[in-house]
């Protein structure tokens, strides 16, 4: 018997160590069953119900709005036409920070055609990687204190649709975006 227990020993104590591990794991992450996504996270929802709508503070300031175009003459003449394409926008090089493209499409490679795109423009791209996700559009996550960085971002990049408050799982230390379908569709269009 002790014999049969001497080779069996090895086995058990793997068997304990792998039921540790699993019950720290669980114990460490949470019953997190849920089938949340980093949108319902980052809403803070995660109920899948929509949340209330409210209205924004009042502000002593008129909000500003653009005036509409018109055909009517500016007042100089100019040899020019009227509707030549303006320089493109870039960022400052001083908010700039690191960005992970995350792709969340079926398309490969996807995440490396836009990192080049991000890089073209002055970008620096630290990571690149496929995702598994639920977000809606293309959407960049931004960790506290990189909001100025993130505005830059979408400002020249207009087919970033939306800016959304960093989530976990997401690293902290760089703006993430998350390439959807919508991306896809803008960035062929042009």
């Amino acid at each position: 018997m002790s014999d049969r227990l001497q080779r069996l020993w090895p086995s058990l104590v793997a068997l304990v160590g792998t039921v540790a591990v699993v019950l720290a794991l669980l114990w460490y992450f949470g019953d997190d069953t849920e089938d949340s996504t980093p949108d319902d996270v980052a809403a803070g929802d995660t109920t899948g119900e929509e949340p209330p709508a409210t209205e924004p503070p009042a502000t002593d300031a008129p909000p500003e709005t653009e005036a509409p175009p018109t055909d009517a003459p500016t007042g100089d003449p100019t040899d020019e036409p009227t509707d030549a394409p303006s320089d493109p926008v870039t960022a400052d090089p001083e908010v700039r920070e690191p960005l992970g493209v995350l792709n969340q499409t079926s398309e490969a490679g996807l995440e490396e055609r836009a990192s080049e795109r991000f890089q073209e423009g002055g970008w620096e791209v630290a990571a690149m990687s496929e995702f598994t996700g639920n977000v809606p559009e293309t959407t960049v996550y931004v960790p506290e204190g990189m909001e100025e960085a993130a505005d830059a971002l979408v400002a020249q990049f207009p087919e970033i649709g939306r800016v959304r408050p960093n989530v976990e799982p997401f690293n902290d230390t760089r703006l993430v975006i998350v390439l959807a379908d919508d991306y896809l569709d803008e960035v062929e269009s042009e």
